[in-house]
């Protein structure tokens, strides 16, 4: 009877291993050349890539954020990822529009001049809105941030410019001529 206890007992042990891995614990995968680039591929803002090439969107932003977590703690178990991109990639994801049905990147600009009166690809001036920033032309002074906003005339009142979907850690584009 002892021995019939021992042996369930280790069938059990031995069996707790496999339902872990078969419950969702990542694999160790290949390190991909640049791994947000990698991410990005996998797991698109616009939706979940199926075999047969077509994208279906995402249900809501859990889902998007959830491939992004699953993915990046793959490519921890593999060891491809350094400090900064163990705690930016989940976060990036968290703080973007996808999945989020309407929400829009919405992109401010401060736009500074410059006190280099030749412009001549040597930065011999300060920028007006950072003393601390060396500039050559005015464009050198463009600081801009990006925030998350429910639509694009919301955007368009804060006086930003809605550039899509995407997420708060991506760098703003340039912005548009006036």
């Amino acid at each position: 009877m002892r021995l019939a206890q021992y042996a369930l007992l280790l069938a059990i042990c031995l069996a707790i291993p496999g339902g872990v891995a078969a419950r969702g614990k990542p694999e160790p995968i290949p390190c991909p050349a640049d791994v947000v680039a990698a991410v990005a591929a996998a797991c698109p803002c616009d939706g979940s890539p199926q075999p047969d090439s077509s994208i279906v969107p995402w249900r809501n932003h859990g889902e998007y954020v959830r491939c992004v977590v699953h993915l990046r703690n793959q490519y921890r178990k593999s060891d491809c990822l350094d400090d900064t991109l163990k705690r930016s990639l989940a976060r990036c994801a968290a703080r973007s529009t996808c999945g989020k049905d309407g929400k829009v990147l919405c992109c401010t600009y401060d736009l500074g001049t410059c006190s280099d009166p030749t412009p001549d690809a040597v930065k011999a001036g300060v920028c007006n809105n950072d003393a601390a920033v060396a500039c050559d032309v005015a464009a050198d002074c463009t600081k801009s941030k990006a925030s998350i906003a429910p639509d694009g005339a919301a955007c368009a009142e804060r006086g930003g410019v809605d550039v899509g979907p995407g997420s708060v850690c991506t760098p703003c584009p340039p912005p548009p001529a006036p």
